[in-house]
């Protein structure tokens, strides 16, 4: 399975976070340390940085993939199922926004082998400028995959203007903790005319149903989130559509943000995870993101 032959090749390559000889030319410089987890902490929270992190060291990549794939892809797994329409597909064409590591790749894979997406070509094109951190999961995922998957270095907010000049319009288009990372990042009026371009395009796409997913943390922008950009991008796709609200119950808060519905369960899909990397990495023991579902349907 995917996820456990990356997490092998990520945690090998890292040594499970000993010796870290690699931090030697940290991009971080004297700010360094020399702890990854350290590293992805003041990414994520950088009001508690020494100073500004940015995704940018080819070794964090490794890191995360072994802390956060588990529960990133157990959460896009319950996602998906949600989108029965898709499993018939012979020919399964997804897109995923600032793609990372491509832990979606993992659900896919995972529903193929256990019968639930049946189909017999993938053709994959992952979105990300920082291809210099994430190219050697890039190269594992390539040839696990074989042919279908295609990698885009480019900023995510050219979105509509690759799909144009590629003509490569997906069956299922995939935010994946993306917009929480663009408010970080980005200017929000910026984000606003990205999610606006895409809405235009898919207002105007009559060809066949489009599935957005969008998978994040459960947080408003307020609390170093981005929450209600799901809002905003439903808001503007006309209709006809279908959508679908979720969030997962949070194991690691007293209390959390009432999504739309609570799927029944938060349990990890992908719960074998072995000592020596829950040792290491600490990672999530349970899903607890905020996701919404979309079905932008052909005009009739």
């Amino acid at each position: 399975m995917l996820l456990y032959k990356l997490i092998e090749n990520c945690s090998y390559r890292d040594e499970f976070q000993s010796n870290h000889e690699q931090c030697t030319n940290c991009s971080y410089g004297t700010c360094c340390p020399r702890d990854c987890q350290s590293c992805l902490q003041y990414v994520h929270f950088p009001q508690n940085a020494p100073a500004l992190r940015k995704y940018d060291c080819i070794h964090m990549a490794d890191c995360y993939y072994c802390k956060y794939a588990y529960k990133y892809a157990s959460e896009i797994v319950y996602g998906l199922r949600r989108f029965s329409d898709i499993q018939k597909k012979k020919k399964l064409k997804i897109m995923s926004v600032g793609c990372g590591p491509c832990t979606e790749l993992v659900a896919v894979d995972y529903l193929k082998k256990q019968g639930v997406l049946n189909y017999d070509e993938l053709q994959y094109r992952g979105i990300d400028p920082l291809e210099n951190v994430w190219r050697r999961i890039w190269n594992n995922i390539k040839e696990y995959f074989g042919e279908g998957i295609e990698f885009y270095p480019n900023d995510i907010l050219q979105l509509v203007d690759i799909i144009i000049k590629h003509n490569w319009v997906p069956d299922v288009l995939i935010f994946q903790y993306v917009f929480s990372d663009m408010y970080k990042n980005s200017d929000e009026e910026e984000i606003i005319h990205f999610i606006n371009k895409l809405a235009n395009f898919l207002d105007s796409y009559e060809e066949k149903p489009i599935y957005i997913l969008g998978n994040d943390i459960n947080l408003s922008k307020n609390m170093g989130g981005g929450r209600e950009m799901f809002d905003v991008l439903e808001s503007r796709i006309k209709s006809p559509k279908i959508v679908k609200k979720m969030h997962f119950n949070n194991d690691n808060k007293d209390r959390h943000y009432e999504y739309g519905d609570e799927y029944n369960s938060n349990a990890l899909i992908f719960d074998n995870i072995p000592d020596e990397i829950r040792n290491a990495y600490n990672p999530f023991e349970s899903c607890s993101s905020a996701q919404i579902l979309i079905k932008k349907e052909r005009k009739k």
